[in-house]
């Protein structure tokens, strides 16, 4: 009788052993830093401090954090400030962000100690800057009328892009004499509209053929802003429209 009730208690423990290890198994590591998502400034140093990341261990062991894949791997470092059961790490970039290249990072951290592994996904968006000046689709236009052209008619019409976004791609067009010393008052015959870049005959033309030279600039409005320039030509004959 003794021998059974020993082999009893030894099954128990052993049961006891396997649901309990069973558990601790069932228990990864607690990542308890929960940002949905976060943002970092376009263009920032590499090295730049974004997120401190705290994990700990459900079974008393010592937990790590680590980049999850390559493409996290590539973009951030992971730094440790204390490693242990409660462990912590602040994550550093790798690469210097660029919006125009890729809007978002997303990154996975992986935080392990022997009985298992959490995953944790953050999108890192990456907040524009004006770091791009607008560009003209033509660094010269041109365009030939008749001396028939009425007032108010579309004599051209300009385009320049920016690849920033918001308030840092809003273009503001303005228009000036080319090359000319003195401008007399016929240059007041075109006007540009600041926000479409039409260009529109305002005044009367006066005879004799001629051609009025413009500079047309395109500023966005981001600060610092930045301004593009390219050059119109309206050549006026004296004669019925011809294009």
């Amino acid at each position: 009788m003794e021998m059974i009730g020993s082999c009893l208690s030894m099954v128990v423990i052993f049961s006891l052993y396997i649901s309990t290890n069973a558990i601790l198994v069932n228990k990864p590591p607690i990542i308890h830093t929960n940002h949905p998502y976060l943002n970092i400034r376009e263009n920032s140093p590499i090295g730049t401090s974004f997120v401190v990341i705290d994990a700990s261990s459900q079974t008393n062991d010592v937990v790590t954090v680590t980049p999850h894949d390559s493409a996290t791997a590539a973009r951030i470092t992971l730094v440790p400030v204390k490693v242990g059961i409660h462990s912590t790490y602040r994550a550093l970039t790798k690469l210097i962000p660029d919006r125009e290249t890729e809007r978002t990072w997303y990154l996975t951290f992986q935080a392990h100690d022997s009985h298992g592994d959490t995953l944790w996904t953050l999108p890192l968006h990456i907040d524009d800057v004006n770091d791009n000046a607008p560009v003209f689709v033509h660094d010269h236009f041109h365009a030939v009328f008749g001396f028939g052209l009425t007032v108010g008619t579309k004599a051209l019409h300009v385009t320049a892009l920016d690849v920033d976004e918001g308030p840092n791609a809003a273009i503001t067009y303005s228009m000036k004499p080319h090359l000319v010393t003195h401008p007399s008052s016929r240059y007041n015959a075109f006007d540009i509209d600041p926000s479409t870049g039409d260009i529109t005959l305002k005044e009367a033309l006066q005879h004799g053929q001629t051609v009025y030279h413009y500079q047309v600039n395109a500023t966005d409005g981001g600060i610092p802003q930045h301004v593009a320039s390219a050059l119109v030509d309206i050549s006026i004959l004296d004669f019925g429209v011809i294009g």
